[in-house]
């Protein structure tokens, strides 16, 4: 009986972890280094701040890759964006949800966030 309740204590209050795995919270508390000792470096971090208040969050499994994306090139050897080509990039594509609009459930991203976005694709 005493090693049935420990399993079930253990079971209740978990093992310890500050994060769930199993949720990606790790992921969306991660710290990504990004270089803004330049024009393109200060564009990359307003676009990818843009994107994981946005996208990563809620799709944290499916865009788990993204968070480790801190250069153009990353970005681009994805084929997630195309180089210079705001309205082509697969990105653009999944942000505007194939004629709906992300993020879904509430307001779509500011015009500002949509500026940002473009500004960092159309100058790579």
């Amino acid at each position: 009986m005493r090693i049935i309740l420990a399993l079930f204590t253990s079971f209740i209050f978990g093992c310890g972890q500050d994060l769930n795995s199993n949720s990606f919270d790790e992921l969306e508390s991660k710290v990504v280094e990004i270089d803004t000792s330049t024009p393109a470096g200060v564009r990359l971090a307003k676009a990818y701040g843009v994107l994981k208040d946005n996208c990563m969050n809620c799709h944290s499994a499916y865009h788990s890759n993204w968070y480790d994306y801190n250069t153009d090139a990353k970005w681009l050897g994805d084929g997630v964006v195309l180089e210079g080509d705001f309205s082509g990039s697969d990105l653009i594509s999944r942000l505007k949800n194939y004629g709906g609009d992300m993020p879904k459930g509430s307001s779509s991203i500011s015009q500002a966030e949509i500026d940002s976005l473009q500004d960092w694709i159309d100058n790579i």
